[in-house]
């Protein structure tokens, strides 16, 4: 790497030498409006010009691709000179001039380039870049292409200072999804997910994106979260010609495709287009009393359950036959993955104007299964003990198996009209949706202290999740000169709905011998009961606009100038929340696995017996209801709510306006300097928090203060049994409720010096906020079932304000090639991060630390090789690193002995401060692309390498945090072209299988939690017209 950037910087005088491209024209008589023929017309500092002919038309061929200045000189009219004209590879760029008169002698002047630029080359995408008041990155069309990423998600993954987590969350500079906005078409989106304030980014696919666009510094125009960046997705408009697209791809993965130990279950699977309409919730159990009909016999009625008219047997019999009756997993062969994508795109007319319309849809299945990943659950405790120090106990070591299909399928419509030159209206139409059917089976060790050393955890879990997300788009702009001055008017409108549906979301779990084959529950838990289903529900609603002004105030001499933007901007968003759990009540605590499964684990599951119809009820059904002895596992057994529904509603607005002057102070300084006033408004209420019937949980839901108060906790307690005042105490009451009412300015000023035609110097300070999502303030209760870990809800949570600081060096030695250094650093006032407290089950939430920094320093290189040699013009290597560093101070942990008003408090074991959460130490990504236009095939590589991160924040003093260890993902590519519009790709993509592996990070280091998902081929063959 050494030794190619020494003689990439010794090789500025170079010119690119790859494929080339051409630029045809046409000039005209500024006030006359006819052709004006025998014009000379050449590009500057280049040999290459052409005089126009009768029609007052020019082309000029074979021209290297880069960006270029055009100067038009004809006698009698002042000369005419365009910037910012781009040519790109193999294809014919377009540039109009209109030339005056010369009547009285005056000076050149310059006319920027009209939006020509097509950002489907490498050479445009850094047009844009240098064009742009941020930093940022643009990721064009052909970088989307040559990556063979699948959708947006696995694009930005692969740019300079971005990590994507989990998939589809975006990690800019080491700042989480919170610090990050993810906009369509330059209008916030909202979340389809419940535990995120962020946009997936795997809900839009690659098929409908025309470019992306990061903005990694804060301007006043850009939303008061961008500490880490915006994400600017771009879609498919207005096509300047007639366009048909088709692929068809399939897809093989090492661990999944093929392999008949993939887990699903009897019904599973996405469907077509998803499977959530036929897991509803039935009406008649969710309206149900369910608690009273149970008390109606708990007490032992003389003729119980054998009745035929008993009420709880008469409802469970149509509860039982309305719900499916599998529990558990089944093993089954997995399919091969699959996508299909279609795209077209027309040209026309509409009332005399120019318009067109863009139609792209996609469709994809791909299957994952993982065989062999790990979790470990533990208890940490030391303070007290008579050798003071952290003691860990285990409490459970599971081997993790899990089988997945996913289903995700979208929509884009694109209309557009150009009214009159310089204006545009476009309406968007995007749909997506993301259907995840997930069977897991987990197995292992467990609290030997507390059971049978012959016992094993045991847990199967049936999870469906269906994501849906629909945008409705008007945005126009607009351009005039109005008493000399030029007046740009952009808006937009946007009407957006999200979901996140999880239907019967069904769970095992209990204990199994090794040496009888018996299974029972696990004692002292009763949290999480032995069969369990839970439907959960989300709905967003979201309304948007917003507009922007910029007009000119100032033109001097020597291109000084003085511009104004300024603007406004209003988001309403309303999310209705709701979960259902019910568990099932059967008539032992040690029953042995159904016969036809022996002679044991791992081959028995409940996939095939649990609820396999009503059979009769022996002779003792009280005993039933009272956990007695029962003679076959295919007994009755009833439905019951775990606990009541828990349910939140929330609204947020947020409401802003800002105004930047840029002063452009000669031909090479430009300072920006604005402000942005941001108001927010959050307000959500839950369901009382004394309903939970479990006191841990209960307890959970005060502060952390609150929780060690035991005044506090006897008024929660008295609550729960029914004391109205206790119910109506403002102690209590208030703890149902977040409201976050504030308004912050957030000033930014910025400068650019071009020190030379092909390099600059850029510089930022900004101020901008983070808020806490909804799902981090309702105070309510969220079982992952899968992991065992409750996430609480924490209404105490605050915004956290952020002043960033921001240098950069770029270098663009030849069309098409950039070397990059960035410097930045933020302090953060009360950040918001994830803690994990251990416990007999782990308690999740979201906390505000005291104070956090993050610094750090980014490389960028990108050009092709044709400087070292002649035959490697057709190469292009880019590559950055991102080296990154935080810290936080931690806070003393609040301990029993105090009140709320004046708490008890420990420090931590671990010290006084430590990382943030969430920040890697350092992203690499590296990408060499071969791409030659006479010849058919073409290869691209992509490697990304992320350091070690903070994962989870220590909840507790005695609780260690919770550390990812690096890792590295390549992924290799190669496309042939079978036709003049036709082309074959290959790809291989995680070719080097990586583990993800979390761990608590004190001496022993134990597993939290490991995950590998297979290498995955695919071929796909794309026709275009």
């Amino acid at each position: 790497m050494i030794v190619v950037f020494s003689l990439w910087l010794g090789s500025g005088d170079l010119h690119a030498q790859g494929a080339n491209g051409g630029l045809r024209g046409s000039v005209q008589d500024a006030d006359f409006y006819v052709p004006l023929p025998g014009v000379s017309v050449q590009l500057e500092g280049t040999g290459f010009a052409a005089t126009t002919d009768e029609n007052g038309n020019f082309f000029i061929n074979n021209l290297p691709p880069g960006q270029y200045a055009l100067l038009a000189t004809g006698g009698g009219f002042i000369r005419e000179r365009k910037t910012g004209i781009v040519v790109t590879p193999g294809s014919v760029s377009e540039a109009s001039l209109s030339l005056t008169a010369e009547v009285v002698e005056l000076d050149e002047f310059v006319v920027s380039a009209e939006e020509l630029v097509d950002t489907s080359s490498s050479v445009s995408s850094l047009t844009l870049r240098t064009e742009m008041k941020s930093f940022g990155d643009v990721l064009g069309a052909k970088f989307i292409t040559q990556s063979g990423a699948s959708d947006a998600a696995k694009l930005l993954a692969k740019t300079t200072g971005v990590n994507v987590a989990d998939g589809k969350f975006v990690v800019v500079r080491g700042l989480n999804d919170r610090y990050n906005v993810v906009s369509l078409n330059s209008l916030r989106v909202p979340s389809s997910d419940p535990d995120r304030r962020a946009v997936a980014l795997d809900l839009f696919p690659s098929a409908v994106i025309e470019d992306v666009r990061t903005s990694k510094t804060f301007v006043p125009d850009l939303n008061g979260e961008s500490t880490g960046g915006t994400i600017n997705i771009i879609t498919k408009s207005v096509p300047e010609e007639d366009f048909v697209k088709f692929k068809v791809g399939t897809g093989y993965n090492t661990q999944s495709t093929g392999n008949d130990k993939f887990l699903s279950y009897k019904g599973g699977g996405t469907g077509t287009f998803g499977t959530a309409d036929s897991r509803r919730l039935p009406d008649f159990i969710k309206s149900a009393d369910l608690p009273d009909l149970l008390d109606q016999s708990a007490g032992g009625v003389g003729d119980g359950l054998t009745r035929t008219d008993n009420p709880i047997r008469l409802f469970s019999q149509k509860a039982n036959d309305a719900l499916s009756p599998v529990m558990g997993t089944q093993e089954v062969s997995a399919p091969v993955d699959f996508t299909l994508e279609a795209s077209m795109g027309h040209r026309t007319e509409f009332m005399g104007a120019p318009a067109g319309i863009t139609i792209a849809a996609d469709y994809s299945k791909k299957y994952i299964y993982n065989d062999d990943d790990q979790i470990g659950r533990y208890f940490f405790n030391g303070l007290g003990l008579p050798n003071a120090g952290e003691v860990q106990i285990l409490r459970r070591q599971s081997t993790v198996r899990s089988g997945q299909e996913t289903m995700r399928a979208g929509l884009l419509v694109s209309a557009g009209i150009e009214p009159e030159e310089g204006s545009e209206i476009v309406f968007t139409y995007f749909f997506n949706r993301v259907a995840e059917d997930r069977a897991t089976l987990q197995y292992g060790l467990v609290d030997d202290s507390i059971i049978n050393a012959d016992e094993r955890d045991y847990r199967e879990s049936i999870t469906y999740t269906e994501r849906e997300l629909k945008v409705m788009q008007l945005a126009g702009k607009h351009e005039e000169m109005i008493n000399g001055k030029d007046l740009k008017v952009e808006w937009g409108l946007a009407y957006n709905q999200s979901s996140q549906l999880e239907p019967d979301h069904r769970f095992v779990r209990g204990l199994y011998n090794v040496n009888n084959g018996s299974y029972g529950v696990f004692p002292g838990v009763p949290t999480v009961p032995e069969f369990q289903r839970i439907w959960r529900e989300l709905h967003d609603q979201n309304y948007s606009g917003r507009f922007d002004i910029t007009t000119d105030l100032f033109e001097g001499a020597d291109e000084e100038r003085i511009q104004l933007k300024f603007g406004g901007f209003l988001d309403v968003s309303n999310r209705e929340f709701r979960s259902d759990s019910f568990a099932y009540r059967r008539g032992s605590e040690n029953i042995s696995f159904p016969n036809p499964l022996k002679p044991g684990f791992p081959g028995a599951t409940w996939g095939d017996e649990f609820l396999s119809g009503n059979a009769p009820v022996g002779s003792d059904p009280d005993g039933i209801l009272n956990n007695g002895p029962l003679t076959s596992v295919r007994q009755f057994t009833y439905l019951y709510r775990s606990n009541d529904a828990e349910m939140y509603s929330a609204s947020q607005l947020l409401a802003a306006g800002y105004a930047t002057l840029d002063f452009d102070l000669g031909p090479s300084l430009n300072i920006s300097l604005g402000g942005r006033v941001e108001t927010t408004d959050i307000d959500i209420q839950s369901t009382p928090i004394y309903l939970y019937p479990e006191e841990q949980l209960r307890f959970a839901l005060l502060s952390e203060a609150g929780r060690a108060d035991p005044v506090l906790t006897q008024l929660l307690n008295a609550a729960f049994e029914g004391n109205v005042d206790a119910q109506n105490d403002p102690r209590i009451t208030e703890r149902s409720r977040a409201i976050i009412a504030e308004q912050h300015f957030l000033p930014a000023l910025s400068a650019n010096w071009e020190m030379s035609d092909t390099m600059r110097v850029r510089s930022s300070v900004a101020r901008t906020v983070a808020r806490p999502s909804f799902k981090e303030l309702a105070p309510v209760i969220f079982l992952n079932v899968e992991s065992g870990d409750i996430f609480v809800g924490n209404v105490d949570l605050e915004l956290s304000t952020i002043m960033n600081y921001d240098a950069r060096w770029e270098w663009y030695p030849t069309p098409g090639s950039l070397l990059g250094v960035s410097f930045f650093a933020k302090r953060i006032n009360k950040p918001i991060e994830l803690s994990q407290e251990s416990g007999n089950v782990d308690i999740i939430r979201y906390v505000n630390s005291v104070e956090g920094s993050v610094y750090g320093l980014e490389l960028e290189l990108q050009r092709d090789l044709g400087f070292i040699g002649e035959p490697l013009r057709h190469f292009s290597l880019g590559a950055n690193y991102s080296y990154i560093q935080s810290q936080a101070t931690r806070p003393d942990f609040v301990t029993t002995g105090g009140t709320v008003e004046d708490p008890a408090t420990v420090p931590s074991l671990f010290g006084k401060s430590r990382r943030l959460q969430g920040q890697p130490d350092y992203i690499v990504n590296f990408n060499l692309t071969y791409d030659n236009p006479e010849y058919p095939l073409s290869y691209g590589a992509f490697l990304n390498i992320t350091g070690p991160q903070l994962f989870a924040v220590g909840g507790r003093p005695e609780d260690p945090d919770v550390f990812q260890e690096p890792f590295t993902t390549l992924d290799l590519g190669v496309t042939y072209k079978v036709a003049k519009n036709a082309r074959m790709s290959l790809r291989a993509q995680n070719v080097l299988n990586a583990q993800v592996t979390r761990y608590f990070n004190n001496q022993g280091r134990p597993i939290h939690s490991t995950r590998q998902t297979g290498i995955g081929f695919s071929l796909s063959m794309t026709v275009d017209w």
